[in-house]
C-alpha cells in the first residue's frame, strides 16, 4: 500500500487521484481535509451516489481524541453524535508536515463497519500525503523568497529593466499593468519582519488577494496590481477597501496608518514611489501619527513645503502632475497642459477657461476629466488646485525643467 502510494506521488499524481485511489482500496468515502476541517478534495465509490462528502463538523477539533493527534498518535475513530457531532463514525488520520498538523484524512463509515485494517491504510496514506505537503510547503517558501528578492530589486531599482521583466514573470508579477504601493508602518518596539504575515493576511482580507510584500526596518510595503491604466474611481475604491480593513492592519502593526502611493505605470517609477511613501509616512508620523489611509497624491503640497530645501522633491512633485499631461499632449496633439494652466488662471471657472481657450465648456470639462484620470488631480478640490499651481511654479523655476510650455 505505502509503496504504491509513494510511487504515485513520485510519478506526479495529484491529491485528487491519490484520495480516489485510497477510497477505491477501502470501498469507503475518503476526504482530504485542511487543519480547520474544510474539504480539500474527496472521493467515494460510485455505488454510494454521493454528491458531497460525509459531513464532519469543526466542533470535533476540540474533542480529546482529535486534540491529541500528532506524530505519536496518528489516528482516531470518532463515534457518532447526532446532536453535536458527526452523524456516523469517522476514522481520522492526521497529516503532519514540519512538526505541525497539516490536515486530516477522513474515512467515513458507510455501507460497512470500519475495521482495524482501515486505520493502517489511512495512516499510511496520511504519511505519504504528509511528505507531499511538506515538499509543497518548502517549494512555496522557495518561490516566496524568490518573489521577495525580485520585489526588492523592483522597488529599489537595483536591476536593469529587461532583467526585472524576465525575473518578475518567473515569480508571477505582472509588470504590464498598473500598481500602487502600500506602506504599513510598524510601531516602535515591534518587528516589521515579525508583523509581515499578519499584515499580508489583513491586506489580503481587505483587498481580496494577498499582496507580495517587501519588509523594511520600520514598515511592510505591499505591491497591489490594478488595471493597466488605473482610473481615479479605481483608486478611490482601493482606498475605501483599505479603510474598511484598517482595524485588522492596526492589530498587526500597532499603527493606524496606511500610506498609498500614486499609480505606477512604468517600471522606472517604483523606486520614486517607494521613496515617496516613506517620506509621506515620516511626515504623517511627525504630524501626529494616526491618519488612517493616507494618499501620497493628496499630500503633495505639504511634502513640497516640508521639504522645501530639497530640489529633487520639488521636481518630482511637478513631474507627478505635469509629466503625464505633457506626454499625453505630445502623443495625441492634445492641450491638457494649457487647459489646466488656463483653468487655474481663470480661478477654476469652467466658463472663463473655455472662453480663454476658445472651446466649448463641455470640452473643458472633458479635458479636466482626462487630467484627473492621468494624474489623480481632482480639480474640484482647493488643495488639488493649489498643488497644480505649485507644480507650474516649480516647473518654471527648475533649472532642468519639465519642458512644459
Amino acid at each position: 500500500m505505502l509503496a504504491g502510494l509513494s510511487a504515485a506521488v513520485l510519478s506526479g499524481v495529484d491529491d485528487e487521484r491519490l484520495v480516489d485511489r485510497v477510497s477505491g482500496l477501502l470501498g469507503l468515502p475518503v476526504t482530504l481535509r485542511r487543519p480547520d476541517l474544510r474539504v480539500r478534495t474527496w472521493a467515494a465509490p460510485t455505488a454510494f451516489r454521493l454528491d458531497a462528502p460525509p459531513a464532519l463538523p469543526s466542533s470535533v477539533l476540540g474533542t480529546p481524541g482529535v486534540s491529541r493527534l500528532g506524530p505519536g498518535w496518528p489516528s482516531v475513530v470518532l463515534p457518532p453524535d447526532p446532536v453535536h457531532g458527526p452523524a456516523r463514525r469517522h476514522l481520522l488520520a492526521v497529516l503532519v508536515a514540519e512538526g505541525a498538523v497539516a490536515g486530516y484524512l477522513d474515512v467515513g463509515e458507510l455501507g460497512r463497519a470500519l475495521r482495524p485494517s482501515d486505520a493502517q491504510v489511512a495512516e499510511q496514506a496520511a504519511a505519504v500525503l504528509s511528505v507531499r505537503l511538506a515538499g509543497e510547503a518548502r517549494t512555496e517558501r522557495a518561490i516566496a523568497r524568490n518573489r521577495d528578492d525580485v520585489l526588492a530589486d523592483l522597488l529599489r531599482g537595483t536591476r536593469p529593466e529587461p532583467d526585472l521583466r524576465r525575473l518578475a514573470g518567473q515569480v508571477g508579477l505582472d509588470l504590464d499593468t498598473g500598481h500602487v504601493l502600500l506602506r504599513f508602518p510598524v510601531a516602535p518596539g515591534r518587528s516589521a519582519s515579525g508583523s509581515r504575515d499578519a499584515v499580508v493576511a489583513a491586506a489580503g482580507a481587505a483587498l481580496g488577494a494577498a499582496p507580495p510584500v517587501l519588509v523594511e526596518p520600520d514598515a511592510v510595503v505591499g505591491l497591489v496590481a490594478l488595471s493597466p491604466d488605473p482610473s481615479p474611481g479605481e483608486l478611490r475604491s482601493l482606498h475605501r477597501s483599505l479603510l474598511e480593513g484598517l482595524d485588522a492592519v492596526v492589530a498587526a502593526t500597532g499603527v493606524r496608518r496606511i500610506v498609498v502611493s500614486g499609480a505606477v505605470r512604468e517600471i522606472g517609477g517604483f523606486p520614486a514611489a517607494l521613496a515617496e511613501t516613506r517620506e509621506v509616512d515620516g511626515i504623517a508620523g511627525a504630524l501626529g501619527g494616526a491618519a488612517d489611509v493616507v494618499a501620497v497624491t493628496e499630500l503633495s503640497t505639504l511634502r513640497l513645503v516640508v521639504n522645501a530645501d530639497r530640489a529633487g522633491v520639488a521636481v518630482r512633485f511637478a513631474e507627478q502632475y505635469l509629466g503625464p499631461l505633457r506626454r499625453n499632449d505630445e502623443s495625441s496633439g492634445g492641450d491638457l497642459v494649457e487647459t489646466l494652466r488656463r483653468y487655474l488662471a481663470a480661478g477654476a471657472q469652467v466658463r472663463a477657461a473655455a472662453k480663454e481657450l476658445g472651446v466649448h465648456e463641455n470640452t473643458v470639462r472633458y479635458r479636466l476629466g482626462r487630467i484627473e484620470h492621468l494624474t489623480g488631480l481632482d480639480t474640484r478640490r482647493f488643495d488639488a488646485l493649489l498643488a497644480a499651481q505649485l507644480a507650474f511654479q516649480v516647473d518654471g523655476l527648475a533649472t532642468a525643467g519639465l519642458g512644459v510650455p
